[in-house]
């Protein structure tokens, strides 16, 4: 006991003190910087901390830990489902939300395609629980966050205002398509594949998951239906995921999952919204660079396969993401102004894959997820690497000029007014 509790707060101690010096302003080398915005060095961390190397978190700590990590996708999933406020959301084109969909289903499609064939060749054994992972790789895949744009300068940032306006926009939609994918791997739980009732079991259980779900949207609203204090708001607000949490293990389902399907509904019908948001995002970096941690500690070994699956798990999203940005650029006639190479700015994975692969390995613990994770951990290392670069070019071509948007000529003046 006196191990798990240190443990605890040896994470929890890094990660608060981190925060302070990861993402506050701090001066660094370029290279340096492309880690310290992503806070990729708590992965390591966490490696070093596990039983590979230290062993301070040995595995048995790690097991007893399994609440803790449990409630830390369920965080990030109910503060990734209160970003979707509808009315905010239709103030973009729908241009931008039909892009979006088609760039993360494009990725989804050859990631999913490419990891399913390596995986063929790698594991013995292609089972549904071999779906449910290439399923995960792939929907994490999906994913794109703007982290890249905090290392381009001003002048490149104004000077494509609507092309780095889709990158963001992107950015926001295509987790919903990502998470979406995602929960279908739950429904190829191995528990339901042994089944010879499979078809019924896998209806039951999307029966099952909505009814919880609604239940607890209708909880949550309940206790938001009239103003809270501060201190009953974050009471209210932590018990709800650790509730959440707990019942989606309990029906071996994904905490992420349902934490984000109730934010998504109560963003749209509660009038404490804004207060909601603003809690969650207080402690939003803090959790997170605890889930980077808990992932650290976890990684399993590197091999050969490992390392190769990484490279090609790499490989695989990266041209998704140039071929979704093309084809979405050359689809729409209002869109043809921004340029072809738009998945050039779309290659950096941002933080929720991350909850993702911690999700997922609560979810499905045995040794084929964790040497997923961690070639999956690689992966993003490498697209955290390659990511800014890519975005440079995006942004200013290769003559060093900035790459101005057609809709933006003539504008500059302006912008930032």
């Amino acid at each position: 006991m006196q191990k798990i509790i240190f443990a605890a707060l040896l994470i929890t101690f890094l990660a608060f003190s981190g925060y302070h010096l990861t993402f506050k302003q701090f001066k660094l080398p370029l290279f340096a910087r492309k880690f310290y915005l992503t806070g990729t060095e708590f992965l390591f961390f966490g490696l070093l901390l596990g039983p590979h190397f230290f062993n301070i978190i040995d595995i048995e700590t790690l097991k007893s830990l399994d609440s803790f990590t449990m409630f830390l996708p369920g965080w990030i999933g109910l503060l990734f489902g209160l970003q979707f406020d509808i009315l905010k959301l239709r103030r973009f084109p729908i241009e931008f939300l039909i892009g979006a969909i088609i760039e993360s289903v494009l990725t989804f499609i050859i990631v999913f395609t490419g990891i399913s064939i390596f995986f063929a060749f790698i594991f013995a054994n292609y089972q549904f629980l071999t779906i449910s992972t290439a399923l995960t790789l792939a929907s994490a895949a999906a994913c794109t966050a703007p982290t890249g744009l905090a290392l381009m300068t001003n002048s490149s940032i104004v000077c494509c205002q609507n092309t780095v306006k889709l990158l963001q926009y992107i950015s926001s939609i295509d987790g919903i398509i990502a998470l979406l994918i995602y929960a279908m791997a739950f429904f190829f739980h191995p528990f339901i594949s042994a089944s010879n009732l499979f078809v019924f079991e896998f209806v039951t259980r999307i029966l099952i998951t909505l009814v919880v779900s609604a239940g607890f949207i209708i909880l949550f609203s309940f206790y938001l239906s009239w103003r809270r204090d501060e201190n009953e708001l974050i009471l209210i607000t932590l018990g709800m995921i650790v509730l959440m949490g707990g019942a989606a293990m309990l029906l071996n389902f994904s905490p992420l999952l349902l934490n984000f399907i109730v934010g998504f509904f109560v963003v749209n019908i509660s009038r404490e919204k804004e207060r909601l948001i603003n809690l969650l995002m207080g402690l939003e970096k803090p959790v997170y660079l605890l889930l980077l941690i808990f992932l650290g500690v976890s990684w399993h070994s590197v091999s050969i396969p490992v390392l190769l699956g990484a490279a090609a798990y790499c490989l695989f999203r990266i041209i998704g993401k140039i071929t979704g940005g093309y084809l979405v650029t050359r689809i729409f006639s209002g869109m043809q102004e921004h340029p072809p190479r738009l998945g050039f700015g779309l290659l950096s994975p941002g933080g929720l894959p991350m909850a993702i692969f911690l999700d997922f390995q609560n979810g499905f613990p045995n040794t084929q997820t964790s040497i997923a994770v961690s070639l999956a951990l690689i992966a993003v290392i490498l697209n955290d690497i390659i990511s800014p670069h890519m975005l440079g070019r995006l942004l200013i071509p290769d003559n060093g000029s900035i790459n101005t948007d057609k809709a933006d000529m003539g504008k500059n003046e302006q912008i930032g007014s």
